[in-house]
Parts: C-alpha cells; structure tokens; sequence
C-alpha cells in the first residue's frame, strides 16, 4: 500500500497499543494541516542578498495583554538569567546539565503522520520483560582520548518507513547561523494571533538577514513537547502560555515559510531527550511520555525525575524509536532545511538513573553501556531524518570541551564525527575566550578542526554572544577577558575561516545579539559591528 496508507495504519496499531499499556491513555489525533512552501526564486544563488532586506531593528511585535499562562514569569527569568550553564562548562569534572546550546515547493499538504518505527516502541507491552543490550561492547574504554566502540546495531530506517518529502532542502556551504531558543520564541507567541506571529517572526528574521545570517537554528520541541501539528507530542505550553492548547495555526508553518522567503535556511531544533518538569506531566495524558513517566512497569525507568524534571531514558528501544519517529514526523511533514539536536545527552552521571536498564544489559561498564545507548540515538535520528528526506541535513551542537563529552553527556564525539552514518554537521558550543586557561578558543578550535577533517565533515563553530561584557567564571586568568574586550566574537570567527573543515559559524543566541542585557548592550554593539566585517 501506499506510504499515506502505511502510515495511517501504523497510527491505528499505536492507538490500540497504548491503550493496553495503560486503560487510561490513548492517543489523540491533531487536525489536518497544510504546508506553505517557497518557490526556487527565493533560494536563487544560495544567497542572502542584504541590500535587499529593509533594515530593521525594533524588537519584534508584542501583545499589549498576554492570556493567562501556566508558564510562571520566573521560570522565564530562570531561564533568561541563566540561558547557557553550559558556558561553565570549563569547570572540571562538573556533572551539571548544560542549559540551552548555551538551535521547493511541495505539491501536497499532509497531516502529520507517525512511523512504523513509533509502532515499534508502542507495541511492547509495558508488563513484558523489557530489551536490553545483551550484546558485550567490543573494547572497554573511559578515557576520552579513544573513540568507545560497541557491537549494538541501530534500527535501519527505510522511505517506506517513514514516508519521504520531495522539498529539496537549502543549504549554505558556509552557514552563517544562530540559535533562536523556545524561551525567545514565547516572547513572540503568546497572546498573538497567527498573523501577529509572522509579523513577530518576520521581524525576527529581517534582523538577522540585515545581519549576513543565513541559517536558523530555531526550537519547535525543547519538552517533548511541539510547536506544530503532532501525533506524537503535546502543543507546547510556551505556544500559548498553557500545554496542550491548540493556538488555532502551524507556528512551524509559519516560521518555516518566513524564513525561506528570505533565503534563510530552516534547521528544525530539538531536545530529545529532556521531557518536561514534573507538575506538567498529567497534561501529556494523550501522549506516550505520559505513559513513559506514568505506564505500569515503566515509572523511574523509561522517564526519570531528574531535579524536578522527567527525561527520557536512552537505554530502552521504545524511548530512542519514539524519538526517531518524532523527527521524522517533522522532517516528512515540513519543508525543513534541516534537523538540529545540542548537547542534552545523558542529563547525570549518578548511576541510579538507568540501574535497572544497565544490570539487566550486559554490559560491565556502566560508561560504555552509556556511550551504546547515545550512540544508538543518534544513529536512529540520522537515519531518520535521511529517510524522510535525503537532502535534509541532521547537525549536533555539543560541548566545547571534546572531553565533556565523554565525561559528563556519554557522548562519543568522535565516533560521530568519523564514522559515517551518524551525522552531517558538528557545531561545538566552544564558548571559551582566547584567554581561557582551561580550554583557550584556538587551541579548542584547532581539535575540533582536525577531528572533522578526519571524518570529512564541515565544522561549524559556535560562538556566545551571551558572555559578552560578562565575567566569565570558570576562564582562570581570562575571567575577564569578555570584559575587557570588544572584538572576540570577531576574532574567533576570524580563526574558524582559517579551518580547513570550515563550514560557518552559529551564533548563541538571538536574544544575545539583538536584545541583550542594557548593562552590556554598547559592548554587544561594538562586537557585532566588527563581526558585520568578517561575515
């Protein structure tokens, strides 16, 4: 039968599974939706053409009243005050979750549709005994100066599986990108209608043409949650200011079409596996993570409280094919550029958060069942995403620091970026100064550089904006140098030219940039006017 067909019987087989997992759950359907695309005329020469674009440089359209939220005004200043710990990351041996990376035309419309890898993870009874990796890894290893190997096979994707999308994606042979995170889109969500949205994403993006930017890196599921039409995951509650409510129109429609009408490229960014804080989870009842958190012999194994906040957890095949099946939803369902996950890997190194999945594996090493488990995720995305559109490009943004990777996330970096299969683009987050005694740029740069030369892959260096003007904390003898300085974020894009893998730079983050605190806004000024030179 044909892919629609397929597609709407594996919802049918997800539909009565979930319901015998648990009595009280089912899966609910979304309205149909639409897609807008972009003509070829708008990609012309794969350039951003600046003159152009009418300057603009206002803050984007608020509502003069917002509509009651359950997204409490602290834990947006929270989140705003601190929009990256993982700028601390410098620290050594610290296990602290890093905050946010810190993100043609198509001839029909198409209602959202689940995979048949999503069936996969929806049929396995939650009373049965759960799969585990039985399968030994092949070398033992926990240092972070050697790739760890393993024997686990990632699920193989096929079209067939997830259906494919004929939109050709755009990509920049230099990216010239930056993050716009969930907590910067709520500002232009909430309260508006779908036409104050464009004009607030609209002005959004004229700032960032006017700048050289040519690529977004923009939030549309940050708590397994969604800013678009979905089977799988629960409108976000930063669309509206409530989980679960419907705003009425796609945001990610919109966002998306914006975007190409100005020749920006569109990366669809995800958290894959940060669920959502714990008072949310009844409002996900519909939903598997409800039933990852809640089902019967699935509570504190498939979703784990964590600080307060549920994540998924990697070692089982129902999480990761759920996961997969969420980015192929989104990559076979819009005209995306692109698919974008950042360093939320493992979010502790306390062994109690996968204790049952680890004994039961068979693995002596709790780092290399780990390491397996991430490996097997990323694999299951890239795959994914291929599948539904074989021009689309799957990038991860990770730690600066190569060996933060390894020691706090489980993440094998260095697999990922020679190995093919795993992914397109690597954007470290190396948000450290010239200066930094723990981790100086250059010489970070220069390791990332060789590594994804050696893989054949472009190299996209992520810089903050967020510290300048900013003591940064963990830098030794360059605290001060964002301080006392105007021109790094320059210098450093700058050296990332002079990479021979060099594929762009990506910039942390909007808010940083266009809106920035008042007490470093002339700094910001004088850093980005020098960086209009090199970009």
């Amino acid at each position: 039968m044909g892919n629609r067909a397929v597609l709407r019987e594996n919802m049918n087989k997800i539909t009565r599974a979930l319901c015998i997992l648990m009595s009280v759950v089912t899966l609910s359907g979304c309205a149909s939706q639409g897609t807008q695309g972009v003509s070829i005329a708008d990609f012309a020469e794969h350039s951003v053409s600046t003159a152009a674009v009418p300057e603009v440089t206002s803050e984007p359209v608020q509502q003069e009243s917002a509509p009651q939220s359950d997204v409490s005004s602290a834990e947006i200043t929270a989140e705003l005050s601190d929009p990256d710990s993982s700028a601390d990351e410098n620290q050594p041996d610290t296990a602290e979750m890093p905050e946010e990376t810190t993100q043609q035309t198509s001839s029909t419309s198409a209602k959202p549709q689940t995979t048949a890898s999503a069936v996969q993870a929806a049929t396995k009874s939650s009373t049965s005994a759960v799969k585990e990796h039985t399968t030994p890894h092949s070398t033992v290893t926990t240092t972070p100066k050697t790739t760890v190997t393993t024997t686990q096979a990632a699920v193989e994707h096929t079209p067939s599986e997830f259906g494919s999308r004929s939109y050709s994606a755009v990509n920049y042979s230099e990216v010239k990108g930056i993050w716009i995170s969930y907590i910067e889109l709520a500002a232009l969500l909430q309260g508006q209608s779908k036409e104050g949205f464009r004009s607030n994403i609209a002005a959004v993006y004229e700032n960032c043409a006017d700048l050289g930017i040519n690529t977004v890196y923009v939030h549309v599921r940050s708590h397994s949650d969604a800013y678009y039409r979905s089977e799988l995951f629960p409108w976000s509650k930063y669309v509206t200011g409530t989980l679960g409510k419907d705003p009425g129109y796609d945001p990610l429609e919109v966002m998306i079409s914006e975007a190409h009408k100005r020749g920006i490229s569109f990366h669809a960014w995800i958290n894959p596996l940060r669920a959502c804080g714990c008072s949310d989870i009844s409002s996900y009842g519909s939903f598997p993570v409800y039933t990852f958190a809640k089902g019967d012999g699935m509570a504190g194994k498939y979703a784990v409280n964590v600080n307060g906040t549920y994540y998924l957890n990697p070692a089982y095949d129902e999480v990761t094919e759920l996961i997969a099946a969420g980015a192929a939803e989104i990559v076979s369902n819009y005209d995306v550029d692109g698919l974008h996950i950042d360093d939320y890997f493992y979010p502790t190194t306390d062994a109690s958060f996968d204790s049952a999945a680890y004994s039961a594996s068979g693995y002596s090493s709790l780092s290399d069942f780990r390491f397996a488990n991430c490996d097997r995720m990323v694999k299951e995305l890239y795959s994914a995403v291929h599948s539904a559109n074989s021009t689309a490009k799957f990038s991860v943004s990770t730690q600066g620091r190569i060996e933060n990777n390894y020691n706090q996330l489980y993440a094998d970096v260095r697999k990922w970026c020679t190995t093919p299969g795993y992914v397109d683009i690597m954007i470290p987050q190396i948000y450290y100064g010239f200066e930094n005694s723990a981790a100086p740029y250059q010489s970070t740069l220069d390791e990332w550089d060789a590594l994804a030369k050696q893989g054949g892959i472009p190299l996209i260096a992520g810089l903050s904006v967020s510290k300048v003007g900013c003591e940064d904390t963990w830098a030794g003898s360059g605290k001060y140098e964002w301080v006392n300085n105007s021109d790094i974020i320059s210098r450093q894009a700058a050296a990332a030219k002079k990479c021979s893998s060099y594929g762009g730079i990506a910039l942390y983050s909007y808010r940083s940039v266009f809106q920035p605190e008042s007490s470093v806004s002339k700094q910001v000024k004088k850093e980005i006017t020098a960086l209009r030179d090199i970009l």
